[in-house]
């Protein structure tokens, strides 16, 4: 008898203490959804830091949930601390592989620090989880654009604006793919993005005054360059450097020149911008100014005196061979015709189908009284481009 009871007492005390396990563990699984529930609330808030110090412990706790990594990874991330961002988007990633979101914004964050080719990687992943999210096709394309993949990246903003055709950002960026392949439907699907909010940034009305351009509305893209200017700041060169170009092109040689020397002195002097501060000057007759200021840096080009990764031979345009042209007619506005024909010379060797730098060789050989050799340039630009206007008028002037 006293055997029995023992039994159904000790059978009552673990029932007992199951019960009260149960509850523990309840009360704990609460306590621990609304400090997550918190947690999320801070982000959204953009409360980082406090949404670190909620975060880190619960991950401790819960080694193996990867949604906490994610939302740990995003608060790092609001921080600025991007290493420890970039791990804890990893360990989600190693905890379930599957999850797109944590690849998508571990993709960001590379592109962030200028990781383009492993953040590719990523967003390929984030794709092929994820494909139903537009915002996995739209920073796929981001990456292969900044890789110059640019049919790549056209076709997966595509993929963005198809899901979500309402978004301004995803028919914003399938015009930045149509630049250069169909500049008219470029215009149209900036002129979409904008019907459909898209205002009041710089980048946008920076590639859509470049998509302008090209369909030869020049009024229309000058707007849009001087609002993408005023509205970057005066850290935003690069839209200055837009702005100024496309003064050049449509002749405005004192507005070009204004604009290219602000950016030498904020810039340190780029060769592109060095350049066509030159030719903005020649074209306004100051061709001593255009001399000093390109002369020594352009000989150094051409002598490889000057590394080709140092950061003031940028990758935009002009070629050595322009700017030897450009030197080539200031010497010629100086009256040094000898100095001219040398470096037109040098020039039309570098680019030997270049029809503007056969032409100007030609008009400083006409100058210097050598007829035969003048026509002989005017000549060869007609084969390159029989409806060349400016050869045919200068054979005319010059004899057949």
């Amino acid at each position: 008898m006293t055997s029995t009871i023992r039994v159904g007492v000790a059978a009552l005390l673990l029932l007992a203490c199951a019960s009260s396990a149960r509850r523990e563990t309840q009360e704990h699984d609460v306590l621990a959804n609304e400090t997550r529930q918190r947690a999320a609330d801070m982000l959204a808030a953009r409360q980082f830091e406090d949404a670190v110090a909620v975060l880190e412990p619960l991950a401790r706790e819960s080694p193996k949930d990867d949604q906490l990594f994610t939302m740990l990874a995003d608060a790092y991330r609001g921080t600025g601390d991007f290493d420890r961002s970039v791990k804890a988007y990893e360990q989600a990633i190693r905890i379930e592989y599957g999850d797109y979101a944590a690849h998508l914004k571990l993709g960001v964050v590379l592109m962030e620090q200028g990781k383009t080719g492993r953040a590719l990687t990523e967003f390929e992943v984030a794709v092929k989880y994820g494909g139903g999210d537009p915002l996995t096709h739209y920073n796929y394309g981001l990456a292969l654009n900044e890789l110059g993949r640019k049919p790549g990246a056209l076709e997966q903003w595509r993929l963005a604006s198809e899901i979500q055709p309402d978004n301004a950002a995803f028919a914003a960026a399938v015009g930045i793919g149509l630049t250069g392949v169909d500049d008219s439907a470029a215009v149209e699907c900036f002129a979409r993005a904008e019907r459909l909010g898209m205002k009041d940034s710089a980048a946008f009305d920076n590639n859509y005054a470049l998509a302008l351009e090209r369909v030869g509305d020049n009024d229309s893209a000058q707007v849009r360059f001087e609002a993408a200017v005023h509205r970057g700041g005066p850290g935003q060169n690069d839209y200055r450097r837009n702005l100024a170009r496309h003064y050049l092109r449509v002749g405005k040689s004192a507005e070009a020149a204004a604009e290219f020397d602000t950016l030498v002195a904020r810039d340190g002097g780029k060769w592109s911008d060095s350049v066509y501060l030159a030719r903005a000057r020649v074209a306004l007759g100051r061709y001593e100014d255009a001399i000093a200021g390109l002369e020594s840096f352009a000989l150094e080009v051409e002598a490889g005196k000057i590394d080709r990764a140092s950061g003031r031979l940028d990758r935009m345009p002009p070629t050595l061979g322009e700017a030897l042209d450009v030197l080539g007619m200031a010497w010629r506005g100086q009256g040094d015709l000898a100095r001219a024909r040398d470096y037109l010379g040098r020039a039309v060797r570098l680019e030997p189908d270049d029809p503007a730098r056969l032409n100007n060789y030609g008009v400083v050989l006409a100058e210097s009284g050598m007829l035969p050799d003048a026509r002989a340039q005017w000549r060869r630009v007609l084969v390159i481009d029989p409806a060349n206007a400016t050869a045919r008028a200068n054979l005319a002037a010059f004899g057949p």
